[in-house]
C-alpha cells in the first residue's frame, strides 16, 4: 500500500519535501488531513525514510492507543526517554509522573507538553528531530495535546512535527495538507498494478465504488470473491484492513444502532423514514433517530433531515459482511414489510430475504424485471431473472429465465457473463423453443463465428415459424447475420430467404435486417421500400428497432440513411446502459460517416467505442474496432497505421473482416501512390457477379476506378465496371449510384470525360462531402491536363477545402501546390478542443443546455464558447454551423 498511496501525490510530497527542507536551520509542522485510506500514512512514510536517510532523530507513534492518559506520548517519546536525567529536576518529576515513570498527583497537561518539548529540542541542537504521529484521532486526549503544543513551536526549532488526521478534525494553529481521493487516470492506473486477473467488469465496479480512495483501489481487488450467496453481487467483499480503515468503530455501536445501519446497507434509496420503520421492525421495538447519533459520531454515516449516507460504499460493505446471511435476510425482510405501497421494491427485498424454491416469490420477480430495467438498470433485471430462476421449482422455468438474463447480459457487451448464463439454462430441462434460442444466443454473442452450425438452425425458423413467430425471427436474423459475417454459400443463403418468405407480412426490423443482410444486392430495393423515414423514426423509442433498421441500411449500402438511423438508437441505447449493442452501433455509425466524410465525428464515435470495448472486453468489437481504425489511417493518408493495423486484425483471422481490411490496404496504396498494388488489392472487392457485392465493394468504386486510371488498367476495369453497371440496375444502393458517375468519368476517353465529371457534379451530394471532393479533385487534374488552368484552379481550390474541413489533410496537402494557393486552416486549428465539441453538437442541433447537459458544463459555459467560436468561424449564427461542419441539418425543433 505504500507505493499505492505515493501514486498521484506529487504535490503532497512537494509540500512535505519543503517543508522537511527547514532543517537543521528551523523547523515547522504540517497536519495531513484526509479520509479513511487516502495515503496519509503512505506520505508520513515517505517523511520518514527522508528523515533517517538524513541521519535525523525519528519519534512515531501510530494506530489506537488505550485510554490511559499519555499513553500515546509514552510511546512517542520512547527512544529519547533514557536522557530524561538531563532535564531540569521538576521538569523531570512532571514527566515522569504523567508517564508512570516516578511517582506524583497527575500534572498539568501543558506542563507536561513543556516538559517533552524541552526533552526533544535538547537533543535536536545537535541532531534535529521529526515526529509522525499517525491516525491522532485514536490517540488519548492528553497527548493530542500534546502534540498540538509542540506543532505549535516547532518552527522555531529543528524539528519537525507531521501528524495524520481524519477529514472533519482539526488541530488548532497548525497548517493542513489536504489530501484527497486520486483522479479517474490515478485510480485507473492504481487498479490496473492490483486487479489485472479480475474480469474487466468487476474492476469498473471495484472503480465505481472506491470513489479513488487507494486503499480501497487495492484491497477490494484482493477481497474479492469469484462466487458468493445468493445477492452477494449487492455488495463487494471487504477484508479486515478495509473493514478496520473504514468501520473500526462498528462492533461498539449500541445493538439498535447497528439494527438500523444493516437495514441502511440493503437498503438503496436512503430514506430516513423508511429505514427507521425497518430498523424498528428488525429490532421489535421502535427505533428512534437520535439512535444514529452514534453512527454519525463513528464516522460511518451522515444524516440530513431525510436520509442517511455511508460516507463511503466501503462502509456500508463492511456493515453487510459484518452480519451473518441470516441477519442480512431478516434486515431485508423487514424493509419489504415497510415497503407495502412500492411493489417493485418490495419485490427487490422480499426475494432476498428468502431461501429454497419459492415459486410465488420466483414469478413476481421474474415480472419485475422490467420496470428493474427501466428504473434502475441493465444490471438489476439480470440480477432479478437470475434470483428468480433459483427460487423457481421447475427446471424448465428457470432455465427459460436464465435465457432471458443472458439476452440482457448480451446487451450489455458481457460476453463471459452471457455463456455463464448459457451454460446454466443448458443443464436445466428446456423446451425445443428455449433449446434453439440458447443456440441463438450463443450464436450472436459468440467471438468468431464459424459457418458450420448456421444450415442446422435454418430448419428450425421454418418449425418455429407457426408456434413461434418472435423466436423464428430471431433464428433469422442470426442465420443471416452469420451467412453475412462469414461469406455463406448461396445454398444456406436461399435456405434464409425461403424461411424468410414463410415470415413474410410481417414489418418486424429483424425481418428488413435479415433480407439485407442475407442478399443486400437482390434484396436491397425491397428493403430500402420497408425502411422507415426520417420523420417515422425522429420521436421512436425503440432503440432495438432503429439499430435493426440502420444496420439494414448499411448492408444494402445506404449510409445517409444507416447515419440517419443508428444515430437515433444510439442515444437511447447509452440512456439504457446497453454497452454490448451501443459499441457495436457506434462501429457501425462510424463506418458510414468515414465514408460520407464526416471524419471528425466518427473519431468520437470511433472514441467511445474504443472507451466501452476496453471495459466489456468483446472480442468480436475489438477486432472491427480495429478494422474501422484502419480504414480511417488510410482515408487520412497514414499509410504505415493503416498497413500494420489490418496486418494485426488479420493476424486474428477474422475472414468476415478481410474485405475491410483490403479496402483499407487498397486505400492506403493508392494514398502513397502505389496504383498498381493498390488496384491488385481492390479489385477482388469488385471483380465477382453483381449479386455477391457488398457494401466494402461500392465503397471502393471511387478508389479503385482511380487506381486503375493512374496505374494503366483502364481496359480491365471498364469491363468491371460493366459488371457495376449491372449491379445499379438491381439495387438502389446509394453508396454505388453517387460513385459511378466518378467512375464513368475516370476511365471515360477524353471526349465524353467533361460532360461525365460535370454529371457527376450535377448530383445531390449535400450529404455526400467525400464523394464531391474526391470527383471535384479528380476534374480539377483533368481540366489541368487539358490547359483549362482557370477552371482547373477552382476545382482543386474548392476540393482542397472540402479536404481540409473533413480532415483528409494528406489530399488537401497534394492539392495546395497544383491549386497555387495557400492552404486555409482547418476548423480545428481555428477552434480549440472544447470549441470544436460544442460547435459540433450545436451544429446537430442540440440547445446550449442539452450541450451542457451532455458535457457536464453550465449553459452559460456553452454560450460563451460558441459567442467566441463564431468570429473565428467567420459566421454569425449558429445555423451557419452545419454546412461548415459537414454535418447534416437537424430536423426542425423547438430548440
Amino acid at each position: 500500500m505504500y507505493e499505492a498511496g505515493l501514486l498521484g501525490r506529487d504535490e503532497q510530497l512537494r509540500v512535505l519535501q519543503k517543508l522537511m527542507g527547514r532543517l537543521p536551520d528551523a523547523g515547522g509542522a504540517m497536519t495531513l488531513q484526509g479520509g479513511p485510506g487516502v495515503g496519509k500514512s503512505a506520505l508520513l512514510r515517505a517523511a520518514a525514510e527522508h528523515a533517517r536517510t538524513a541521519g535525523w532523530q525519528m519519534l512515531e507513534v501510530a494506530g489506537r492507543s488505550d485510554d490511559t492518559p499519555f499513553s500515546g506520548l509514552r510511546e512517542l517519546l520512547r527512544p529519547v526517554l533514557g536522557t530524561m536525567d538531563a532535564l531540569p529536576a521538576e521538569q523531570g518529576r512532571i514527566l515522569g509522573s504523567a508517564l508512570e515513570i516516578g511517582s506524583g498527583p497527575p500534572p498539568e497537561t501543558c506542563k507536561v507538553a513543556l516538559a517533552a518539548f524541552n526533552l526533544i529540542t535538547m537533543g535536536a541542537a545537535e541532531r534535529p528531530a521529526v515526529l509522525i504521529a499517525d491516525d491522532v484521532q485514536w490517540l488519548d486526549w492528553p497527548t493530542r495535546d500534546v502534540l498540538a503544543f509542540m506543532a505549535r513551536r516547532a518552527s522555531d526549532n529543528p524539528t519537525v512535527v507531521l501528524v495524520a488526521l481524519r477529514r472533519g478534525r482539526i488541530m488548532p494553529g497548525v497548517p493542513v495538507l489536504d489530501v484527497p481521493v486520486l483522479d479517474e487516470p490515478s485510480a485507473r492506473r492504481l487498479l490496473a498494478r492490483h486487479a489485472a486477473t479480475l474480469p474487466p467488469s468487476v474492476r469498473e465496479r471495484i472503480l465505481g465504488q472506491a470513489l479513488g480512495n487507494p486503499l480501497a483501489l487495492v484491497e477490494l481487488p484482493a477481497a474479492w470473491r469469484p462466487t458468493g450467496p445468493p445477492g452477494s453481487w449487492t455488495h463487494l467483499p471487504v477484508n479486515s484492513a478495509l473493514a478496520t480503515a473504514f468501520a473500526a468503530g462498528l462492533g461498539e455501536l449500541p445493538a439498535q444502532a447497528r439494527d438500523a445501519l444493516l437495514v441502511a446497507a440493503v437498503d438503496h434509496v436512503g430514506d430516513l423514514s423508511e429505514i427507521l420503520a425497518a430498523a424498528s421492525v428488525l429490532a421489535g421495538r421502535a427505533v428512534a433517530v437520535d439512535v444514529l447519533d452514534s453512527t454519525v459520531a463513528a464516522s460511518l454515516t451522515r444524516l440530513d433531515r431525510t436520509t442517511l449516507r455511508f460516507l463511503h460504499p466501503v462502509v456500508r460493505f463492511a456493515v453487510l459482511e459484518a452480519e451473518t446471511p441470516a441477519r442480512r435476510q431478516a434486515a431485508n425482510a423487514a424493509m419489504a414489510q415497510v415497503l407495502a405501497e412500492q411493489p417493485d421494491r418490495r419485490t427487490w427485498h422480499r426475494a432476498q430475504s428468502v431461501n429454497g424454491p419459492d415459486d410465488e416469490m420466483a414469478d413476481q420477480l421474474a415480472d419485475a424485471h422490467a420496470p428493474l430495467l427501466q428504473r434502475h438498470g441493465v444490471v438489476a433485471a439480470i440480477w432479478a431473472l437470475e434470483r428468480s430462476a433459483q427460487l423457481s421449482a421447475d427446471s424448465a422455468t428457470r432455465g427459460h429465465r436464465l435465457l432471458t438474463a443472458a439476452g440482457h447480459a448480451y446487451g450489455l457487451g458481457r460476453t463471459r457473463l452471457t455463456h455463464s448464463l448459457i451454460d446454466e439454462a443448458e443443464r436445466q430441462e428446456l423446451s425445443d423453443a428455449d433449446r434453439a434460442k440458447a443456440w441463438w444466443l450463443r450464436d450472436i454473442s459468440d467471438a468468431d463465428p464459424q459457418p458450420g452450425p448456421a444450415r442446422t438452425r435454418v430448419r428450425d425458423i421454418t418449425e418455429l415459424s407457426v408456434g413461434d413467430p418472435d423466436l423464428a425471427l430471431d433464428l433469422l436474423l442470426s442465420a443471416a447475420l452469420r451467412a453475412h459475417r462469414t461469406g455463406a454459400d448461396p445454398a444456406l443463403r436461399a435456405g434464409i430467404l425461403a424461411a424468410a418468405e414463410r415470415l413474410t407480412g410481417t414489418s418486424d426490423p429483424r425481418h428488413i435486417a435479415a433480407l439485407a443482410l442475407a442478399e443486400p444486392v437482390l434484396h436491397g430495393r425491397a428493403v430500402a421500400d420497408r425502411l422507415p423515414s426520417n420523420e417515422t423514426v425522429w420521436y421512436c423509442p425503440d432503440a432495438d428497432g432503429l439499430r435493426l433498421f440502420g444496420t439494414a441500411a448499411h448492408a444494402i449500402g445506404d449510409p445517409v440513411r444507416a447515419v440517419d438511423l443508428l444515430s437515433r438508437a444510439e442515444p437511447i441505447l447509452r440512456e439504457q446502459g446497453r454497452l454490448g449493442l451501443l459499441s457495436e452501433t457506434l462501429l457501425t455509425e462510424a463506418a458510414d460517416l468515414l465514408l460520407l466524410g464526416d471524419w471528425p465525428r466518427a473519431a468520437l464515435l470511433t472514441e467511445e467505442a474504443r472507451r466501452i470495448l476496453a471495459e466489456t472486453r468483446q472480442p468480436a468489437l475489438v477486432a472491427a474496432l480495429t478494422s474501422t481504425d484502419a480504414v480511417a489511417a488510410a482515408l487520412r493518408g497514414q499509410v504505415e497505421r493503416a498497413v500494420e493495423l489490418a496486418d494485426t486484425v488479420e493476424a486474428w483471422q477474422r475472414t468476415d473482416l478481410n474485405p475491410t481490411l483490403r479496402l483499407a490496404r487498397g486505400v492506403a496504396r493508392l494514398g502513397e501512390g502505389r496504383y498498381a498494388e493498390a488496384y491488385e488489392e481492390l479489385r477482388p472487392l469488385l471483380d465477382q457477379p453483381h449479386e455477391s457485392l457488398r457494401w466494402q465493394g461500392f465503397a471502393a468504386v471511387m478508389p479503385f476506378a482511380m487506381a486503375a486510371d493512374r496505374g494503366s488498367s483502364r481496359h480491365e476495369a471498364a469491363h468491371i465496371l460493366a459488371v457495376l453497371e449491372e449491379a445499379a440496375h438491381v439495387t438502389p444502393a446509394p453508396l454505388l449510384h453517387v460513385q459511378l458517375p466518378y467512375a464513368r468519368a475516370v476511365l471515360a476517353a477524353d471526349a465524353a470525360a467533361d460532360e461525365l465529371y460535370m454529371v457527376a457534379l450535377g448530383q445531390d451530394l449535400a450529404r455526400w462531402p467525400l464523394v464531391k471532393a474526391r470527383t471535384e479533385q479528380a476534374y480539377g487534374h483533368w481540366l489541368r491536363r487539358h490547359r483549362q488552368a482557370a477552371r482547373s484552379r477552382a476545382m482543386l481550390l474548392s476540393a482542397r477545402t472540402a479536404f481540409e474541413l473533413i480532415g483528409a489533410s494528406d489530399w488537401a496537402g497534394r492539392n495546395a501546390a497544383q491549386a497555387a494557393g495557400n492552404p486555409l486552416p482547418s476548423v480545428t486549428e481555428l477552434l480549440s478542443p472544447q470549441e470544436t465539441l460544442i460547435a459540433r453538437l450545436a451544429a446537430e442541433g442540440l440547445s446550449n443546455r442539452e450541450i451542457a447537459a451532455r458535457l457536464h458544463l453550465s449553459h452559460r459555459t456553452v454560450a460563451a464558447h460558441l459567442y467566441r467560436a463564431f468570429p473565428k468561424l467567420g459566421i454569425s449564427s449558429r445555423s451557419e454551423l452545419a454546412p461548415l461542419l459537414k454535418v447534416p441539418e437537424p430536423a426542425a425543433s423547438d430548440h
